[in-house]
């Protein structure tokens, strides 16, 4: 395909809900919009990076003028992906708002199903093809075994344990996370199973780390001050949601944000960098603990604050990083509602995906490394890459 003498090579990245998608779009695509990114090559190397999204902010919109009640189940109708964790952190921000008191039961099974959600999202993802072999389609078994755990806490550590151990790892989890760097690197090159080919893949042709770009603080460091600074930039500028910055500076969200002192995955950031080998290792760290983190071992993944009066947020750890709800409510009737979802902080146009993209060699396996780096920061819409000739 060419445009205007410029060679044009085309990756897409598909909707990772939608993935038999045909060529045209639909409805609900265009509603989302989508991501552009395009790499301008020079020479042998990539000299600028381009990142477009026209995703749509539609919450003010949509949720503003109800009660909160209809905002949740509105929210639960709009997001296909996570769409569990964003009902869950619309009715938490609201609660927060209009200081309503949870019983620890229903704060626990909101973890509870937070988790579960994570789960099926990371199985999924590490079960995909490698770059080549979009035919192949994943072994179903896991993913029939872990729907049909539910999100009962006892009935989904169980399940787990017995995908990781047989269809992931290849070995139990616990054995597997006490490796280091160098016993994992050996896990990859000897064991059969889909990750560790992708892994071992991937350390054979390294994409470059990322240095640069901050990690996004996890949930469990954010204090209500934090936030509340947040919640002003939010609601008083109106391009903040596109394009957000943590202490004046873009950041990754995601796995590595809150595994970054997990003991198995500092050991390999130390050794390897935050490159896409690095995040997909995150992603099977992990899901091998959530087995335990089923018996409420680790920190909590949804959590509300009040702001000023009336006005609340929430976080929900998602498997793609950490989304944000921010409401104000006045006379029972939501007023302002936004929403900070993780593809913005990691498809910032000066973000991770840029730092990354920009020191790429531009040889002939440029399209593949941009098309892993994408996958790896899981946009939560459709994803398009292209490589140009600057």
């Amino acid at each position: 395909m060419r445009a205007r003498g410029h060679r044009l090579v085309r990756i897409d990245c598909p909707d990772h809900d939608t993935r038999m998608r045909t060529p045209a779009p639909s409805p609900l695509e265009t509603l989302e919009g989508h991501i552009r990114v395009t790499l301008f090559q020079l020479g042998d190397g990539v000299d600028r990076v381009a990142i477009a999204s026209s995703r749509p902010h539609l919450a003010q919109r949509l949720l503003a003028g109800g009660t909160a009640r209809e905002a949740a189940e509105r929210v639960g109708r709009l997001y296909t992906l996570c769409g569990r964790a964003q009902r869950l952190a619309a009715e938490a921000a609201a609660e927060a708002a209009t200081g309503e008191a949870l019983s620890a039961d229903r704060l626990a099974r909101r973890e509870r199903q937070v988790l579960a959600e994570q789960a099926r999202e990371h199985l999924w993802q590490l079960l995909m093809p490698t770059a080549g072999q979009a035919a192949a389609a994943p072994d179903p078994t896991p993913l029939r075994r872990i729907v049909a755990a539910g999100e009962e806490a006892d009935a989904l550590a169980d399940a787990l344990t017995r995908i990781l151990t047989e269809h992931l790892l290849g070995e139990p989890p616990a054995a597997w996370l006490s490796r280091d760097p160098e016993a994992l690197r050996h896990w990859c090159e000897a064991a059969a199973t889909p990750p560790a080919r992708r892994l071992a893949g991937f350390l054979r042709d390294p994409d470059p780390p990322v240095t640069a770009i901050p990690l996004l603080p996890a949930l469990a460091r954010w204090q209500a001050d934090a936030l509340r600074g947040l919640a002003l930039q939010v609601f008083g500028e109106p391009v903040f949601c596109t394009r957000p910055l943590w202490r004046e500076s873009p950041a990754e969200t995601g796995v590595l944000s809150r595994l970054c002192d997990d003991p198995t995955l500092s050991a390999w950031i130390a050794d390897m960098g935050r490159g896409s080998a690095t995040r997909l290792l995150g992603r099977l760290v992990e899901l091998a603990r959530l087995p335990s983190r089923l018996q409420g071992d680790g920190p909590a993944v949804v959590r509300a604050w009040p702001l000023d009066e009336g006005m609340g947020v929430a976080g929900v750890e998602t498997s793609r990083g950490l989304l944000l709800h921010f409401v104000r409510i006045e006379a029972g009737l939501v007023t302002d509602y936004r929403i900070l979802a993780p593809t913005e902080w990691n498809f910032h146009p000066e973000g991770a995906l840029a730092e990354a993209l920009t020191a790429m060699p531009a040889d002939t396996r440029l399209a593949e490394r941009a098309r892993r780096v994408v996958a790896s920061l899981d946009p939560c819409v459709a994803c398009q890459v292209e490589i140009r000739h600057a």
